[in-house]
């Protein structure tokens, strides 16, 4: 058994117990954990994001007025991930094969794109908030591809867990929303590259609108 895999029972089973009982694993108990930005809200409940106004967007947000470019992700974002895949691991969410299943919110953040190709998200919900960050780069077809990290804490600040997230992400032609898709993945404590075992797998679908100066 490799050194600081947490795929084992045991160390599963102490991870469970870092998180505390009440909160049924991972990042859900805001007294006895602190987490990275991306962690799962409670099976079968609807988006929850708060209504914002925008105003317009200035023309250097907007396709049609950029020399014909798609339009930037560079700026402020509200985000929704839905959940449409999952494997059982240490973080308490339904099992979802792959295909047309029941999805689930699994968070809901405000993330920030920098043109220079990093990226900054805070967790909204569910509790408790938490940063993390990420670089990017335009890839074929318009995409934007995202290669993002996290790190889970217990009580003590100690990481019990690593997580990297791998989205692909359109911008609407008029600047405004962007939607796409997203895969996370969890190691172990010790695994800041994420390069050993995965742990647990969760996939799904993102749909974010844009924030501007009102």
């Amino acid at each position: 058994m490799r050194r600081g895999n947490i795929a084992s029972r045991s160390s599963i089973t102490h991870l469970g117990a870092v998180m505390g009982l009440a909160a049924i694993g991972l990042l859900l108990s805001a007294s006895r954990a602190s987490a990275g930005c991306v962690v799962p809200g409670k099976a079968g409940s609807a988006p929850t994001g708060f209504v914002t106004a925008h105003a317009a967007l200035p023309p250097i947000q907007q396709a049609g007025d950029n020399g014909g470019q798609p339009a930037t992700i560079v700026g402020l974002w509200h985000v929704i991930y839905t959940a449409t895949y999952s494997t059982a691991g240490p973080i308490p969410v339904p099992v979802i094969p792959p295909g047309p299943p029941d999805a689930f919110q699994f968070a809901e953040t405000m993330k920030t794109w920098h043109a220079d190709g990093t990226e900054w998200e805070e967790k909204i919900q569910p509790a408790p908030a938490g940063f993390c960050f990420g670089v990017w780069k335009h890839a074929e077809q318009d995409t934007i591809k995202l290669h993002h990290f996290g790190a889970i804490t217990g009580p003590d600040g100690s990481v019990v867990a690593i997580f990297w997230i791998d989205e692909s992400n359109r911008v609407a032609p008029d600047g405004r929303t962007y939607s796409g898709t997203w895969d996370f993945k969890l190691y172990g404590p010790t695994d800041v590259l994420g390069t050993g075992p995965v742990l647990q797998e969760i996939a799904g679908t993102t749909a974010a609108t844009r924030i501007t100066v009102q």
